[in-house]
């Protein structure tokens, strides 16, 4: 359950510049009993952990301290800001906590400005199609979804506006390039930064009850690049465009995407894509059987050499879990998932496993 209070209640160093304002604090742990197979890098076993992406315990996982604050500031305009925390509960080795999302920002009638760390548009216009989101059986980190549906970016600013009545939703994110900047001489410019701005945005429509369409588009060619000016160095193009679809009813819910990523976003240095599909019977209000499919053509799954060698391959995800709710902040998974790595020197990794998640 949230809980607001006046900034009196939380960690004076946190609430002070928004001592005026209301602050939401909000949070919520998982456990998951999950028992990994297969020949991938991480060793066979039963491990307690809070999500799972391959070879990596506790990735993509869902424990989460947040704090929230607004303040009215009048005439239909709210002054806003968040600090959102990662913790987990299932590896010692990572406990604590480490940034999410943390920004400022000021919304009102012609929409929302936030400056901060952020998810990318790209990512959130479609991540939560995944019924598996931040378990051991998502689809991103496990060949049915491409990393740009992992972590957060810095140093971004983001526009959000509605429009039509709520149905057309439009995000548009410019991730600032703070690199330092060097000639075509190879000598670093200390007073200059590279400048190529890595840009996002999407548009998510919802024309009638329960459908939601997709488009979103991310460019991070050259972001970060200090060489970006010298001969030979230039990064090949980062882009990658993503049409997505859901549909939800009260039986059911089925969703996909595809997503066609350019050269620079590839381990080839060809295009290539990734698709993703899932469906959900709710067989009632508190119980659900989900399944997902997923694939990464040879062209984002292999390198160059890896192909030129004949050794290359697809890679392939499945998943099927059945969910319970016990309530609206708690509910249990037990599932199964199944990553596949064609190459011939590739990953192939199961877990199976169940894990419950409380929210506060």
């Amino acid at each position: 359950m949230k809980k607001n209070m006046i900034a009196l209640a939380v960690a004076g160093a946190l609430v002070a510049p928004v001592a005026m304002a209301e602050v939401t604090v909000s949070g919520g742990l998982q456990a998951e009993l999950v028992q990994i197979g297969g020949d991938g890098g991480q060793p066979n076993g039963l491990y307690a952990a809070d999500g799972f992406e391959v070879n990596s315990e506790n990735g993509g996982n869902y424990g989460f301290l947040k704090f929230s604050a607004s303040e009215d500031l009048g005439g239909g305009l709210k002054a806003l800001a968040m600090y959102n925390m990662n913790t987990n509960v299932g590896d010692s080795d990572r406990a604590g906590f480490s940034t999410r999302d943390a920004y400022v920002g000021l919304s009102g009638s012609l929409g929302t400005v936030l400056a901060g760390s952020l998810s990318t548009p790209y990512k959130s216009s479609t991540v939560n199609y995944d019924p598996f989101l931040m378990t051991s059986f998502q689809a991103r980190g496990n060949y049915g979804m491409s990393g740009l549906h992992n972590g957060y970016v810095s140093n971004a600013l983001a526009y959000a506006n509605s429009f039509a009545g709520g149905m057309v939703k439009v995000v548009a994110a410019l991730v600032l390039d703070e690199a330092q900047k060097n000639e075509a001489d190879g000598v670093t410019k200390a007073d200059k930064t590279v400048g190529q701005h890595a840009k996002s945005f999407s548009v998510n429509i919802d024309p009638v009850k329960g459908l939601d369409i997709a488009i979103a588009y991310i460019d991070a060619t050259d972001f970060g690049n200090a060489n970006v000016d010298v001969p030979g160095t230039t990064a090949l193009d980062a882009t990658a465009i993503k049409v997505g679809a859901k549909y939800s009813a009260s039986a059911f819910a089925v969703g996909g995407q595809v997503e066609m990523l350019d050269k620079g976003l590839t381990n080839s240095g060809d295009s290539g894509n990734v698709v993703y599909l899932t469906g959900t019977f709710n067989i009632n209000e508190a119980n659900s059987i989900s399944v997902a499919i997923g694939s990464m053509d040879a062209n984002v799954n292999s390198t160059a050499a890896e192909i030129a060698a004949g050794t290359d391959g697809a890679a392939a995800y499945t998943a099927l879990g059945f969910q319970h709710s016990f309530s609206k902040s708690t509910s249990m998974t037990v599932g199964y998932r199944a990553s596949d790595d064609k190459r011939e020197a590739g990953v192939k990794e199961t877990a199976i496993g169940a894990g419950l998640r409380v929210g506060f």
